[in-house]
């Protein structure tokens, strides 16, 4: 059994506002920690505000040469060099340039990548460590304690002002800047910030904004603590707010557009009212990218890249790379290439010869591709993939397990489990069938509760034997099907074998007098695992895998083969792998076909 190790989307209107409104709109609020918090009642600062002397149009970019590999098919990837998982990168694509910005170890890169001419890239270091750095669609902050610098993305300085209590934004208006200091908006005018405006919002948060060739809008929200954030547009020109979803708006070239549910809704920044479209493809209300007229979209059906036609209700499938284990963004589109950011990482899809199709004809397809998949894993494999109700009702007492009828999380589920049904081959399966067996069934399901020991459980998958059948259950709203299958399968030999005969000397792999908790409702202490404290040999990757003897295999058999083999940790951890070397040599006696496979080409020695 494994247990559910990812987060579940929440859809509320929190996390719609941090992961639409900041990741995909703009950056205009901060993403690094270190920014200056905001204060209140200050004076604006124009009178010691500087401007760049030079009119010189210049770059000040060192030399790069951006490095892109071929993922699949028409994927590609441009290698960033390292990142600090305690910092998010930041990116923004503007015309024919991707800007990545990242911080390791304190210190700040920013890489801008010509994408038409890899080669004559660019790359910028700013080595202080007390500076702070963040990245705009259209310009660049440097940050030190007394100082703030704005600059263009060419890192050409448009104004320096001094460092105070607020946290000061820079915005785009008509051929100028706006600096907002707090309430404040100061006009960059003649090399000096004078006054311009007063907002009249204390409580308000800039998310981002919009500028045409003679007006800006800014878009805010409320801050509401106890309860759904209410979202305002401002425009410069009128002065004048407006009320405009409770839900929330993101802004493209012409205006802004909001997804939710079974809406798209699509309004001009020169329109009073928009135009409202019912979504005929359902899609999460966030990583998306609307270009004015298609709404990109990082599927989480099937986790592939999508673009979604609301007024023609035609969708078209850029990909069938899957970008399963991470979150999406989609950052934008150049000619014919999406800029996808992937785990820390810069995709770019070519979408020459990409064919719409009717949403309604596409739905068919997927019915198709659906049942002939399925027709093959039971034909070649001798395995059957029962799904809904069918899947729902095959338990045991103590489990519950909720129907999905969800086709595309279906379909993509399928995929990924086939993956690795294929790996294990055809005459590994037939070992499940001998005698009277009926061979394995997979099942399906939504959210999996199992009842042990008094304590409630949600699983991620479960593997069991009853009578002449053996299952395995899949809750397929995790993202990790295929390595969840790694692990139940792991179940599912032993169950069909002697698990002392099988392995008889695995204790002999833990430390001395170690005992397993033999409980799945108490929890084992973290120490000999990856999360507990240094100065101990690992014996195990987590406090589940002291469960018991068998979710111990389970768990050192699906991070060997689970993973792509630049994720494997095994062969770095020397208890684990003597108990995947050891868990290798007695398949091998059990399984005899498994020596013609690759299942254990992670493993090193």
């Amino acid at each position: 059994m494994t247990f559910i190790k990812e987060e579940t989307y929440r859809r509320n209107n929190i996390l719609r506002t941090a992961s639409v409104l900041l990741a995909a709109a703009g950056l205009l609020t901060a993403l690094v920690s270190g920014c200056s918090p905001a204060g209140k009642d200050k004076e604006p600062q124009g009178a010691s505000v500087t401007v760049s002397s030079s009119d010189e149009e210049k770059s000040n970019f060192e030399k790069y040469e951006a490095k892109l590999s071929s993922v699949e098919g028409n994927v590609s990837k441009y290698d960033l060099g390292p990142v600090d998982d305690r910092n998010t990168p930041q990116y923004t694509v503007a015309g024919k340039y991707v800007y990545y910005l990242s911080n390791v170890d304190g210190k700040y890169e920013l890489k801008r990548i010509n994408t038409e001419d890899p080669s004559g890239s660019g790359v910028a270091r700013f080595e202080n460590d007390r500076c702070f750095c963040h990245l705009y669609n259209y310009a660049f902050r440097y940050e030190n304690e007394t100082e703030v610098t704005f600059m263009d993305l060419d890192l050409n300085e448009i104004v320096k002002i001094p460092n105070t209590d607020n946290y000061e934004e820079i915005i785009r208006y008509k051929d100028s800047y706006l600096v907002m200091n707090g309430e404040d908006l100061l006009m960059l005018s003649e090399g000096n910030l004078v006054p311009f405006k007063k907002l009249r919002q204390a409580n308000f948060s800039l998310l981002t904004s919009q500028t045409t060739a003679d007006n800006t809008w800014l878009l805010f929200n409320d801050n509401n603590e106890s309860g759904a954030f209410t979202f305002y547009i401002y425009n410069v020109n009128e002065d004048k707010y407006e009320i405009v979803s409770d839900m929330g708006y993101n802004f493209f070239s012409d205006g802004f557009y909001d997804i939710n549910g079974n809406r798209v809704m699509i309004r001009n920044l020169s329109e009073s009212k928009g135009q409202e479209y019912e979504a005929q493809y359902k899609s999460a209300p966030f990583n998306t990218y609307f270009d004015g007229q298609r709404v990109y979209l990082a599927d989480p059906n099937d986790m592939t890249v999508k673009f979604y036609d609301p007024s023609k209700q035609t969708l078209c499938v850029l990909s069938e790379y899957e970008f399963g284990k991470y979150n999406i963004s989609i950052m934008g589109t150049y000619g014919n290439k999406v800029f996808v950011s992937c785990a820390q990482e810069v995709y770019v899809i070519d979408s020459t010869g990409a064919e719409e199709i009717p949403i309604a004809e596409y739905n068919i397809i997927l019915h198709g591709k659906i049942d002939d998949l399925e027709t093959e894993i039971r034909d070649q494999y001798s395995i059957n993939i029962l799904t809904g109700k069918a899947a729902a009702k095959y338990r045991l007492s103590n489990i519950k397990a909720e129907a999905v009828e969800d086709d595309f999380r279906i379909y993509y589920s399928v995929k990924q489990i086939y993956k690795y049904i294929k790996r294990f081959g055809k005459d590994f399966f037939k070992e499940f069938r001998y005698g009277t067996s009926q061979g394995l069934y997979i099942l399906l399901t939504g959210a999996t509760e199992v009842t042990n020991d008094g304590a409630k459980i949600d699983a991620s998958g479960v593997a069991f034997r009853q009578d002449d059948r053996f299952y395995i259950i899949l809750n397929i709203h995790n993202d990790y099907a295929g390595k969840n299958f790694c692990h139940e399968i792991m179940h599912s030999m032993e169950q069909n074998s002697d698990s002392e005969t099988l392995f008889p000397d695995w204790k002999k792999y833990n430390p001395k007098g170690f005992k397993y908790t033999d409980s799945y409702a108490n929890t084992a202490d973290a120490k000999y695992s990856i999360e507990g404290p240094d100065g101990y040999d690992i014996y195990f990757f987590d406090v589940y895998s002291k469960t018991n003897a068998m979710e111990d295999r389970a768990r050192v058999f699906e991070n060997l083969l689970g993973v792509e083999k630049d994720e494997c940790r095994v062969n770095d951890l020397p208890k684990i792998k003597e108990k995947a070397l050891y868990i290798r040599e007695r398949l091998y006696k059990l399984y005899p076909s498994l020596k013609e496979t690759d299942i254990f080409k992670n493993l090193d020695g």
